[in-house]
């Protein structure tokens, strides 16, 4: 069966393959040139393309002459003759041939490095990179340069130096910022993400070339910015230590210098209470004379309160010098010894200053953990109200910081007890 033979709808469904079929042979051949590939494709392309060319303007004028109804010319009673099912294995024939090589083409590009591969790999990385000539004009540039481009400053890269010159002077888009850095630049974008901007001189086959890239560094920019905040905050905390430190060191020394003149006060006050004793009960005359001796040369500077001796110890020659019985029944708890020698100290001074009393008992109890220490001295009750002033005010603070408590009494005669829990420590 010929051309001329066959109905008008098949003669027009094999012009239509006739023609795709040219269209995709030109494809072939223009992604061969685009991609760079150098083989000799055009040795199958270029007869393939001419061979459907012919079927496809003989399949053309016999369908002209069928509906036209038209004398045919030479050409075209040649056409008529050929065989239609000839001509369909032929299209379908180089249809294949056409599939073959569309796939050959794409192994090949997939797998070798043309300039297209090339362009495709920079158009798919996250940062935009620009290749220009000396003048600024560019020669390459990537998908992501462009869009930071566009959202910068509002136009395509069409000039790196009118790119740098607007970036150096601050001529973004409205809500875009620009900012100087070192030898590049900070672009921040509206979407909130900060490009890093640099410029570097590529020498390549003799060719100086320009390259410019953009880098996304908002991640990296807020960890700075905290990095940054955190670094003010250790440095705020660090400058607090030490005036801590600082602060801390004065009270040390101002409490070291209120031991010492709490000693000296002990010892003149021993000295006071000796004198006292002597001149109202007499007692030994060379004994009170060494100590005022020993007194003198401490208030001179001379001598150092002597912190080797046995606090209560020293207590009891104290209380013996002046006259007083102290008796002691109990054992003192480690943690309290310091504060029950400063009540002992202040009861003793009451006893012979204030009650001309000749005894002080002290009895110290402890029970799960609550001590309890009780004063009392056998000489003349106070007079009205306890005012607690001077050494008793000093004595309570002490308990107070030991979380204690310090009741007062003076019926029928002066008791003073401490209670500290030390399960509530």
């Amino acid at each position: 069966m010929t051309l001329g033979d066959i109905s008008v709808f098949t003669l027009a469904a094999l012009g239509i393959g006739a023609y795709l079929l040219n269209f995709m042979w030109l494809a072939v051949m223009i992604r061969r040139s685009v991609s760079g590939l150098r083989s000799k494709l055009y040795i199958i392309a270029i007869p393939a393309l001419i061979l459907c060319t012919v079927v496809m303007l003989c399949i053309t004028e016999v369908s002209r002459c069928v509906i036209g109804g038209r004398e045919p010319s030479v050409f075209e009673q040649t056409a008529e003759q050929l065989n239609a099912a000839g001509c369909l294995i032929f299209l379908i024939v180089m249809t294949l041939i056409w599939g073959l090589l569309w796939i050959k083409q794409e192994t090949t590009i997939m797998s070798s490095l043309t300039p297209q591969s090339l362009e495709d790999g920079l158009n798919s990385l996250p940062d935009g990179i620009t290749f220009a000539d000396p003048n600024g004009v560019p020669l390459l540039v990537n998908s992501t340069m462009q869009r930071v481009c566009r959202e910068g400053l509002g136009r395509p890269m069409l000039n790196t130096l009118t790119f740098e010159d607007c970036l150096q002077k601050g001529m973004v888009a409205e809500g875009c910022r620009a900012e100087i850095r070192g030898k590049g630049y900070y672009l921040h974008l509206r979407d909130g993400s900060i490009w890093d901007i640099r410029k570097r001189l590529v020498i390549t086959k003799g060719h100086k070339l320009w390259e410019l890239l953009a880098y996304d560094i908002t991640e990296r920019f807020s960890k700075s910015r905290e990095l940054e905040e955190r670094s003010a905050h250790l440095k705020e905390v660090n400058l607090n230590i030490r005036n801590y430190t600082r602060e801390l060191n004065a009270i040390i020394r101002e409490e070291e210098v209120l031991a010492a003149k709490i000693r000296i006060h002990d010892d003149v006050g021993r000295a006071l209470l000796a004198l006292k004793s002597y001149l109202i009960r007499g007692g030994d005359r060379e004994a009170l004379i060494e100590l005022w001796q020993f007194t003198a040369g401490l208030l001179r500077g001379e001598n150092e309160p002597d912190d080797s001796a046995d606090p209560i110890g020293a207590l009891m020659e104290a209380a013996k010098a002046v006259g007083v019985e102290l008796t002691l029944t109990g054992r003192i708890p480690p943690d309290l010894h310091k504060l029950t020698v400063i009540a002992i100290h202040e009861c003793l001074t009451n006893t012979v200053k204030h009650a001309d009393g000749t005894r002080l008992d002290v009895e110290i109890t402890d029970k799960d953990g609550c001590v309890t220490e009780i004063f009392r001295n056998d000489g003349k009750p106070p007079r009205g109200e306890i005012s607690e002033k001077g050494g008793l005010k000093s004595l309570r603070t002490a308990v107070e910081k030991e979380r204690g408590e310090m009741e007062l009494s003076a019926d029928p005669q002066f008791t003073l007890t401490i209670r500290v829990n030390r399960k509530e420590q």
